[in-house]
C-alpha cells in the first residue's frame, strides 16, 4: 500500500499528497480521476494553498497552507511506503483529524 497523507484546511477542503520519488504529488480527495500536481518540497505549500483554496495573500491562510505542507513533508519523510498515485475511486472516512497518513 502507497503511503499518502490526507490534509484538511480549515475551509473543510481535503487534498491527497504523496512522492513519486523526488517528487511531491497532490490533488483534490474527492476528484480522483484529476490530474495530479507535482512539485519539488520547497513549492508544496503553493500547490497545497491551490488546491484548498488559500490564499497566500492573507498571513493566517497562508502561514496555514505552509504548516500543511510542512506537516505533510515530516509525514512523508519518516511513513515507509511505496510510491505511486492512490488508487483511483478510494474515499477516506470522515474524520475530526485534519492530519491522516495512509
Amino acid at each position: 500500500m502507497q503511503t499518502q497523507v490526507t490534509l484538511r484546511a480549515s475551509n473543510g477542503a481535503k487534498i491527497l499528497v504523496w512522492r513519486e520519488e523526488d517528487l511531491f504529488c497532490a490533488r483534490r480527495a474527492e476528484a480522483p480521476r484529476e490530474q495530479p500536481q507535482t512539485c519539488l518540497g520547497l513549492d508544496l505549500f503553493e500547490i497545497v494553498a491551490e488546491l484548498t483554496g488559500l490564499d497566500l495573500e492573507d498571513v493566517a491562510q497562508a502561514a496555514e497552507a505552509i504548516e500543511l505542507a510542512d506537516h505533510a513533508q515530516h509525514r512523508l519523510a519518516t511513513t515507509p511506503g511505496r510510491t505511486g498515485p492512490p488508487a483511483e475511486g478510494r474515499d477516506d472516512p470522515p474524520t475530526k483529524a485534519r492530519f491522516r497518513t495512509k
